[in-house]
């Protein structure tokens, strides 16, 4: 009886502990990265590791301050980027640990360091005198011309090196358009961006560019080191020139243009009479749009377009009417008008064809000819204001 007794205590006792060490649970461990935001990041990134060398520890005291020794220390040794990517990676955690204070800590170390990054445009932004190119904005809404394309530096206050595996963001901050927005940059620390269209050729656009660093899932946004890169509408300046094809040959002096030229005034166009004879054939090649020729009218300047105007005067004939022969010689004419960009691109046309003048002899024929002309063509391009402002808008 007294060793049955002693049994059931036994068994009672081994039942207690065996409870009591059911009730009991390992810590758990959270690898993961948080969703929060840290301030002053940008949306977290896919995973990835600080110079190369951060783990998805747990987000204990030890491993963030840890991170933050890391981080000054690479500093130390000129390791800017590699000391970037482990404070962006101990900012993430802190953040997910409540650090509030080491998150501003963070912030204010990484904004105290941000002079010693860079960004440098690519050549082909840099003009003759050093300074930096302009480009077309309607080139650009085509996704032709130059591209905004930089190079990403960190300084060591003696020399420089290229960063690489860094992003560049580029935005629009005028205008507005559609453009590769994240670029990595490669081993000479370059990052260009494509834009495939701009909302409003007919204005400014300005594309800029800053570094992002990520680790562990979070970014850090340097917008106080930034690159802008502008495109400008063409120069509403407009070379005026003019070709009169006479029977007897080509006139120096188109009598057409002072009625272009006022047609073009009320627009804010700023008109400048091409000074000197035009050659025929370069005259010509500008007509159609073509490079050479556009430049060889340019006159010395940098005009956003050209109105050309070509006058054809045909041979004029005797006035027969029942057989009898008048002294009244019929003069034929066509103009046309051309409004041409820079690049070539036509973007307004008017002909007219049939214009007919009169006169005792030839030559009074055809000087009619060319003064009905002037007053046809005027009296055409007043009908077609609307679409005459366009092209200089669009």
């Amino acid at each position: 009886m007294f060793i049955g007794k002693n049994r059931f205590l036994a068994c009672a006792v081994a039942a207690v502990a065996l409870l009591a060490l059911s009730c009991v649970s390992s810590p758990g461990v959270d690898n993961g990265v948080s969703n929060d935001q840290p301030a002053g990041t940008l949306p977290p990134a896919s995973a990835g590791a600080a110079g190369g060398q951060v783990s998805s520890s747990p987000e204990t005291d030890a491993g963030i301050d840890a991170l933050v020794d890391k981080a000054r220390a690479a500093i130390d040794s000129n390791h800017l980027s590699e000391g970037i990517r482990y404070y962006v990676a101990a900012m993430g955690r802190a953040s997910k640990a409540g650090r509030r204070s080491l998150v501003d800590s963070i912030t204010g170390t990484l904004n105290e360091i941000s002079p010693r990054l860079s960004l440098e445009p690519h050549e082909s932004w840099i003009g003759p005198d050093g300074t930096q190119r302009t480009g077309d904005v309607r080139a650009a809404s085509r996704g032709q011309g130059t591209m905004p394309a930089v190079f990403l530096y960190e300084s060591y206050g003696y020399a420089k090196s290229p960063i690489g595996d860094a992003t560049i963001r580029f935005e629009f901050v005028r205008n507005g358009g559609t453009l590769t927005p994240s670029v990595s940059t490669d081993a000479q620390g370059l990052a260009n961006t494509t834009i495939s269209s701009i909302d409003s050729t007919g204005e400014e656009a300005s594309v800029r560019a800053y570094p992002v660093f990520s680790a562990e899932g979070y970014n850090f946004a340097f917008k106080t080191v930034f690159r802008d890169f502008g495109y400008a509408p063409p120069l509403r300046v407009a070379v005026v020139a003019g070709l009169e094809r006479l029977p007897s040959g080509y006139s120096d002096n188109p009598r057409v243009l002072d009625a272009v030229a006022a047609s073009l005034k009320p627009f804010g166009v700023d008109v400048k009479p091409y000074n000197g004879v035009v050659a025929p054939e370069r005259f010509m090649s500008a007509f159609a749009g073509q490079a050479a020729g556009l430049v060889s009218l340019s006159d010395g300047k940098q005009p956003g377009y050209f109105a050309l105007v070509y006058v054809e005067v045909a041979t004029p004939t005797q006035m027969v009417f029942q057989g009898k022969v008048y002294n009244i010689y019929i003069a034929v004419c066509k103009v046309t008008l051309r409004v041409v960009r820079a690049d070539g691109t036509i973007v307004f046309s008017e002909a007219i064809d049939g214009i007919k003048g009169q006169g005792g002899t030839e030559q009074a024929g055809i000087d009619d000819a060319l003064v009905k002309a002037r007053e046809t063509l005027a009296a055409a391009l007043d009908k077609r204001t609307n679409q005459l402002r366009t092209s200089f808008e669009n």
